[in-house]
C-alpha cells in the first residue's frame, strides 16, 4: 500500500506543479496572448488596461479597446476546468459591462482592373469557399449590460447617417459552437435615440433557437421608428416636403416560428403619429401630397382609421432570406381593399388618372420599404462585420 500511496502522491504533486507552472505562465503572458489574438482577428491595434487570472482560471479584463471598432469597460469570464478533460472549452458565465461597438459602411472603392493573359477567371463551380472551423466552445450564460452599437452608413450621403442602439441589456443561455441537442435562449432590449427632443425608439427580441433540431421561436419588436430621420434612404423616391410629411413613426413586429428548418414569420407594420404640414394661405397642394392623402385614406378605410399592414415570410433557418415580394403583394391587396371600402363613383374613378395612381402607390411602397431597410441595415452590417472578421 505504501508504494501505491507514494505513486499516487507523486502523480498528484506532479499535476500540482504542472498546474502551477501553467497558471504562472498564463498569469504573466496572458495579457499579451489575448492582445495578440484579438489583433490577429481584427487587424486593429488592441490595448488592455487591466488583466487578472485567478487560480480557478477565472479571467477579468478592464478597459479593453480595439481601435476604431470597440471599447469595453470590463469583461469577466468564469471557466469550467472539468471541460478541459473533455476536449472542449466550456465557460460557466461571461459578463460584459458597457461595451461599445462601431460599424462603418463605406462606399465601395472603384478599382480599375487590367485584363492580361495571366488574369484567369475560374468558373464559380471551381472556386472553393473558405471554410470556417469553429472551436468546440460553449457558453452556459452570457450577460451584456449597458451596451452600445453605432452604425454609420456613408453610402447614403456625404456626411453619412448614424443609427445608434444604446442601453442594450442582453442575456444568452446555453450557446454552444458544436452539435448539441439543446436550445439557446436569449433576450435583448435597447433604445434607438433619434433626433434631439424626440422619444427614443424601443427594440426588443426574445426567444429561443435549437440549432441541432433547427427549431425556433423568436419575437422581434421595434417601436417608434422615426421615418423622417431615415428619409435619406428613400429621398430619391419621395419628397417629404412636397408630401407635407413633418413627422411619422413606424412600429414593426415579427413573430417567427420554425420547425425542421422551415420558418414562418408573421409580420405586422403600423404607421403612427403622422403629422402633416398645413398649407399656407393661397398655397396649392402638390401632387405628392394629394397622392399621400389618397393612399392614407385607402388604408384607414380598411383598418378603422389605422394605417397598418400584415404579411408573412416563409424561409429557412440555415439560409434565411427576406423577400420583399411578399410585402408588395400584401400592400397591393390592401390598396384593392381600400378602393372597395371607399366605394368611389364611376365618374370619380375615370377622373383619377391611372398612371398617377400607380406612381403614388409605388412611391408609398418604396417609402415603407426604405424605412424597413434603414432599420435592418444596422443588424445586417453587424452580422456581416462579424463574419468578415472571423474569415480574416
Amino acid at each position: 500500500m505504501n508504494k501505491i500511496e507514494r505513486t499516487i502522491g507523486s502523480v498528484l504533486i506532479s499535476l500540482a506543479i504542472l498546474f502551477g507552472l501553467v497558471y504562472l505562465f498564463l498569469l504573466i503572458t496572458g495579457k499579451a496572448i489575448i492582445t495578440q489574438e484579438i489583433e490577429n482577428l481584427t487587424h486593429k491595434k488592441v490595448s488592455i488596461e487591466y488583466f487578472n487570472l485567478s487560480p480557478a482560471f477565472n479571467l477579468e479584463l478592464k478597459n479593453l479597446k480595439v481601435e476604431g471598432l470597440a471599447k469595453i469597460k470590463s469583461v469577466s469570464v468564469s471557466s469550467n476546468l472539468l471541460s478541459f478533460f473533455t476536449g472542449r472549452l466550456i465557460f460557466n458565465s461571461v459578463k460584459i459591462v458597457s461595451p461599445e461597438f462601431t460599424f462603418v459602411k463605406a462606399p465601395h472603392a472603384v478599382v480599375a482592373e487590367e485584363k492580361t493573359s495571366k488574369d484567369a477567371i475560374l468558373p464559380a463551380a471551381l472556386v472553393k469557399p473558405k471554410e470556417i472551423k469553429l472551436l468546440p466552445i460553449g457558453f452556459r450564460r452570457i450577460i451584456v449590460e449597458n451596451g452600445t452599437v453605432n452604425y454609420i452608413d456613408q453610402t447614403i450621403r456625404a456626411n453619412g447617417i448614424k443609427i445608434v442602439l444604446k442601453n442594450i441589456s442582453c442575456k444568452i443561455i446555453s450557446l454552444y459552437f458544436y452539435p448539441r441537442p439543446i436550445a439557446t435562449s436569449f433576450e435583448l432590449k435597447g433604445k434607438i435615440p433619434w433626433r434631439e427632443g424626440q422619444d427614443s425608439g424601443q427594440v426588443s427580441i426574445d426567444g429561443w433557437i435549437n440549432f441541432f433540431k433547427k427549431d425556433m421561436k423568436v419575437v422581434l419588436k421595434i417601436k417608434d421608428i422615426d421615418a423622417v430621420y431615415l428619409s435619406p434612404y428613400y429621398a430619391t423616391w419621395i419628397d417629404l416636403e412636397k408630401a407635407r410629411i413633418e413627422k411619422a413613426k413606424l412600429n414593426f413586429t415579427i413573430d417567427a416560428n420554425g420547425l425542421n428548418n422551415n420558418i414562418n414569420a408573421d409580420c405586422h407594420l403600423e404607421l403612427t403619429d403622422m403629422v402633416r404640414k398645413p398649407l399656407e394661405p393661397g398655397q396649392g397642394e402638390e401632387k405628392a401630397s394629394k397622392l399621400t392623402n389618397k393612399v392614407l385614406d385607402m388604408f384607414k378605410a380598411v383598418d378603422q382609421g389605422k394605417v397598418e399592414l400584415n404579411f408573412s415570410i416563409k424561409t429557412k433557418l440555415d439560409s434565411p432570406q427576406f423577400g420583399f415580394g411578399t410585402f408588395k403583394g400584401a400592400f397591393d391587396e390592401k390598396i384593392s381593399q381600400g378602393l372597395g371600402a371607399l366605394n368611389p363613383k364611376p365618374e370619380n374613378v375615370l377622373a383619377l388618372p391611372l398612371k398617377i395612381m400607380e406612381n403614388g402607390v409605388r412611391s408609398f411602397t418604396d417609402l415603407t420599404r426604405a424605412m424597413i431597410d434603414g432599420v435592418f441595415a444596422i443588424g445586417g452590417e453587424v452580422v456581416k462585420a462579424g463574419k468578415n472578421t472571423s474569415q480574416q
